[in-house]
């Protein structure tokens, strides 16, 4: 964690933590988590099955990647460097250098719910903080996490989540039915669930890559839920850039792993071509070889 947080950052994160502590459920069990002193510490426990994790107002640790997971992959410790020299601009560089434009549907997304009486958790929030009014829960513990968990198996109780963003998250998970069956179990009913998701991409695993979704096959996804939309999210010309700069740096790296790990930064100059997608992923075709799709859902 970040030892440089304001008092006020600190503070923000204490109250949502506070916030959740009513309605997280065991990670083992599913039973209720409660907050118990013990030996002159702060512990969250479960009654039923003994589970028991150390209170924190900054960050609480239910779960999520083992260490050596996240930090074995190059892409993953090419992340962590990033993070250290940007900071909390690290979110804005990705923005700009990413060849990915995506549309403004997240925000729109958030603007549904009340902050003060409704909870929103976006899961698999990475390094990402849209609000901070947000539950944030990762499988890694970066700094804007609030929870780090397990998404196949959320230490959250039934029907205790208003609103749910998931951005770029079911890639990365071998078993999507599942994560998607956890949101459905922790949304109450008419809750509403926001999930964004490759289609045409290229391979970028953060710590694994597992899948890539169709419109067709996005629907078959959440057809427990009533569909309200299902949209492109990230236009072509995302797609056809993602590729060119990975083809750009394999053609230049004459087969050499690091020289193309060299390389790569380099074709980020052509990142602001993705900004082309404001127009055309407005196409009525958009979706045919759209870089990501998201569907907007409700629990019936």
């Amino acid at each position: 964690m970040n030892t440089a947080a304001t008092s006020d950052d600190l503070s923000q994160r204490a109250q949502m933590l506070q916030r959740v502590s009513a309605v997280l459920a065991c990670p083992e069990c599913r039973q209720v988590l409660e907050q118990r002193e013990l030996d002159a510490n702060h512990w969250l426990q479960c009654a039923a099955c003994g589970y028991r994790t150390p209170w924190s107002n900054d960050q609480l640790n239910l779960g999520g990647f083992p260490d050596d997971v996240a930090d074995g992959d190059w892409l993953n410790r090419a992340k962590q460097a990033a993070k250290k020299r940007f900071g909390r601009y690290y979110p804005l560089a990705i923005e700009l250098l990413s060849p990915i434009c995506m549309t403004s549907f997240r925000r729109e997304f958030l603007r549904r719910f009340d902050a003060q009486t409704q909870l929103v958790c976006d899961l698999g929030s990475g390094t990402s903080s849209y609000d901070d009014q947000v539950l944030c829960i990762d499988g890694s513990a970066y700094e804007s996490v609030h929870i780090t968990a397990n998404l196949k198996q959320l230490p959250l109780r039934d029907e205790s989540i208003d609103g749910i963003l998931s951005i770029a998250v079911l890639e990365h998970v071998p078993d999507p039915d599942k994560h998607v069956a956890e949101m459905h179990r922790v949304l109450r009913s008419d809750g509403q669930v926001c999930c964004y998701v490759p289609f045409m991409q290229g391979y970028h695993a953060s710590p694994h890559d597992y899948h890539r979704f169709t419109v067709s096959g996005l629907r078959v996804l959440f057809q427990a839920f009533e569909i309200e939309l299902v949209e492109v999210g990230a236009g072509p010309t995302s797609a056809l850039l993602w590729m060119l700069q990975e083809w750009l740096a394999l053609a230049f790296s004459l087969g050499s792993r690091r020289l193309y790990q060299l390389i790569m930064p380099l074709t980020w100059i052509l990142s602001p071509l993705k900004y082309l997608d404001l127009l055309l992923g407005r196409h009525a075709e958009a979706s045919v070889t759209a870089a990501g799709i998201y569907v907007i859902a409700h629990k019936r």
